[in-house]
């Protein structure tokens, strides 16, 4: 027994804890903690074991639950976690003034709670872009800011505001519990890139998460594999090419550059929707269910359908907080297309401080407003959808060269590139010199063209496989992610929204 003991003393004598309090409380802003890395799956493994074990005491859980989603924005943001608990602090007592106030008050406190929100972000992500512009037109001097944009602060103030724009209306009450607001606001699978959460939407599930069950475990299983399949085999791969043409588009010929273009349609596609395939999956094995953000959006016909589809939390935000409180399609057709192209430019500035997002937002602006004038002359038909879709495509592709495109020289670069210098040679050159890259680009374009109910059909139909072949599924999913993994994994493309 003595001699068991020491071997335990020797053991545990042996582990470095001090090294390991030390990586557990680093943090990195420049490289945040990603769903990808093999280290939070580890953790989050742990904390799985303990929350099971907690899932029963309701006040217990959420506190758990809360601490460790402080830590894991804290890994990506350091101190900055400071301004965001100061955030969720402040807005849940505006919510509750609000909420206990009438009349001309209720409407002067709700107008200091959105300006208090949208205060950060202004200063921390838009600050050196007004300075340069002022600059620029006032030919003034003043010296850019140096400032850290902290993760998801665009997401994260853009759901505080739902919350209190909602208690204002009248469509929820403000939470009662300051447990439950933090507990929503922090809640780490969406955290840091969405989907942006409607508090009417997720506060009720709070005290009486889904119990678990084989089904309930085998979906989000699904959704997390998914959505690292995505990450990590497809849109990491596809980046390469698109980092290579777009660093330089004048040294590819257009071909390569339409097929860049392309690669980066897609490559932000399974990026973005990887993403919140993870966050959703998360969500679900901790028992809580989080909305789609994407709906088979290059299947689209048009412009306004592929905004139904695409990043479906932020267009269904914009249309709620920002188009129909303009107006809508109350107030005329030619209003109409104003707020449209209105509610597109605020999107677009959205993304991020730079005329290229503004440019992209106002494109997509006037794309819906010319559809929505047209839309009832044109003919219907699979073969009017059919022909729709690919223009709708190749429409969004051209916007995302601008998305994507370092500055507006770069972008018109591989315009001109396309424009003057492709022919059908470049397209077989590029077939024999990149065969893997055509046989997925092909790929993927033929999955775009299923129908998205015949992939509900076969998501839901693998729930019946029994369990032993998910178990198989799982071990080839995860040597596949082993094997062809990138060791350096690319952030979320969003991330820097």
């Amino acid at each position: 027994m003595q001699q068991i003991t020491e071997v335990i003393e020797k053991a545990i004598g042996s582990i470095p804890f001090e090294q390991l309090l030390r990586e557990f409380m680093l943090y990195s802003t420049k490289e945040p903690w990603f769903f990808t890395e093999f280290s939070f799956l580890f953790v989050f493994g742990l904390f799985l074991f303990f929350y099971a074990i907690l899932f029963t005491q309701n006040s217990l859980r959420k506190i758990y639950l809360i601490a460790f989603s402080l830590f894991f924005y804290y890994k990506s943001s350091g101190p900055f976690l400071v301004l965001f608990l100061f955030q969720i602090v402040i807005d849940f007592f505006f919510a509750r003034r609000i909420d206990r106030t009438e009349g001309s008050t209720k409407r002067v406190w709700a107008t200091f709670a959105v300006l208090f929100s949208l205060s950060f972000l202004l200063y921390f992500k838009y600050a050196n872009f007004i300075l340069a512009n002022t600059n620029w037109l006032l030919l003034t001097h003043f010296e850019p800011v140096d400032l850290f944009l902290p993760i998801g602060i665009s997401f994260y103030t853009f759901q505080s505001i739902s919350y209190v724009v909602d208690v204002f209306r009248g469509e929820i009450r403000s939470s009662k519990s300051f447990l439950d607001y933090a507990f929503y606001m922090t809640f780490f699978p969406h955290l840091v890139a969405g989907p942006i959460v409607r508090a009417k939407d997720f506060l009720g599930q709070i005290n009486s998460p889904e119990s678990p069950d084989a089904r309930r475990y085998k979906e989000s299983l699904f959704r997390i594999i998914s959505g690292l399949l995505k990450k990590l085999l497809i849109a990491d791969y596809l980046g390469k090419y698109v980092d290579m043409v777009f660093d330089n588009p004048a040294f590819y010929t257009g071909g390569e550059n339409i097929l860049g273009a392309i690669a980066y349609s897609f490559q932000i596609y399974f990026d973005f929707s990887g993403y919140s395939d993870i966050a959703i999956g998360l969500a679900l094995m901790l028992g809580y269910r989080l909305k789609e953000n994407f709906d088979n959006p290059y299947g689209s016909s048009n412009v306004t359908e592929f905004w139904r589809k695409w990043h479906i939390s932020l267009s269904s935000w914009l249309r709620d907080y920002i188009y129909i409180p303009l107006g809508g399609n109350r107030k005329g057709s030619f209003n109409t297309y104003v707020f449209l192209f209105l509610t597109m430019l605020i999107g677009g500035f959205w993304h991020g401080a730079s005329w290229q997002f503004i440019f992209w937002g106002a494109a997509h602006g006037l794309a819906l407003a010319f559809h929505k004038s047209l839309h009832k002359y044109l003919p219907n038909g699979r073969l009017m959808d059919f022909l729709g879709g690919i223009i709708t495509f190749i429409f969004v592709t051209f916007c995302w060269i601008f998305f994507r495109a370092r500055d507006f020289d770069t972008a018109l670069i591989m315009l001109n590139q396309m424009c003057t210098l492709t022919s059908e040679v470049d397209f077989r050159s590029f077939w024999f010199s990149r065969n893997e890259l055509a046989i997925l680009l092909i790929g993927l374009l033929m999955w775009i063209i299923l129908p998205s109910n015949w992939k509900q059909k076969g998501f839901e139909a693998s729930f019946y496989v029994p369990s032993f072949f998910w178990f198989i599924f799982l071990l080839i999913a995860l040597q596949l992610i082993i094997q062809f993994r990138d060791t350096l994994v690319q952030p979320f493309i969003y991330f820097q929204f």
